[in-house]
């Protein structure tokens, strides 16, 4: 394969990546945005916890999601870390899964439900196992696990719901961001200082 070939592929994978956050903008529910951003809202003034859940890459994403939260001044924690809290019927548990149906997310969405908190998914599937039994379900377009191999994309495997379920989170980090007034000098002073 020749330079140009390579350049190819790699700015066209570029652009439908962008193409699919694009669309996921332009198709987003607003009301499933503002009923997570409210049930967020809810945890801050109370002082609970919002607990952050995905297997694999969604857990990365979900990594990301729970620092940002802190860095905002929200206690929040991702789930199976060495600090996981005691989840409790005041909190928030977000779960991000391509499918809904994925083992741990789906084991740890039914013990949210049966010790009573809210729960919020993430999903291209919301008829799914998590999408039944969630309070807030989102749906982000893109390719998922259960389509990854049918599904022919530049963007390999789950990459284009792994990166639109982030752009989703970061833009409601943004959105929380003006809504609680915070500064970028306020999220300095809650980043980490020793790594």
């Amino acid at each position: 394969m020749d330079r140009d070939e390579i350049k190819d592929i790699f700015h066209n994978t570029m652009t439908e990546i962008a193409n699919q956050v694009k669309k996921n903008e332009n198709i987003i529910d607003d009301t499933k945005i503002f009923q997570l951003i409210d049930l967020i809202l809810h945890v801050k003034d109370s002082e609970n916890m919002v607990f952050v859940y995905g297997a694999g890459r969604s857990g990365f994403i979900g990594r990301c999601f729970a620092q940002r939260l802190m860095h905002l001044g929200i206690n929040s924690c991702f789930v199976s870390d060495a600090v996981t809290y005691q989840y409790t019927k005041e909190d928030l548990l977000i779960l991000i899964s391509g499918s809904g149906e994925t083992t741990s997310p789906v084991a740890i969405a039914n013990k949210a439900k049966k010790i009573g908190g809210k729960i919020a998914l993430l999903t291209g599937n919301v008829s799914s196992s998590i999408g039944k039994i969630s309070n807030c379900t989102i749906q982000i377009e893109g390719k998922s696990k259960d389509k990854a191999t049918s599904q022919k994309t530049l963007a390999p495997y789950t990459s284009l719901f792994d990166i639109s379920a982030l752009s989703v989170l970061d833009s409601i980090g943004g959105t929380l961001i003006r809504i609680l007034k915070i500064s970028e000098e306020d999220i300095d002073k809650r980043h980490a200082t020793i790594e």
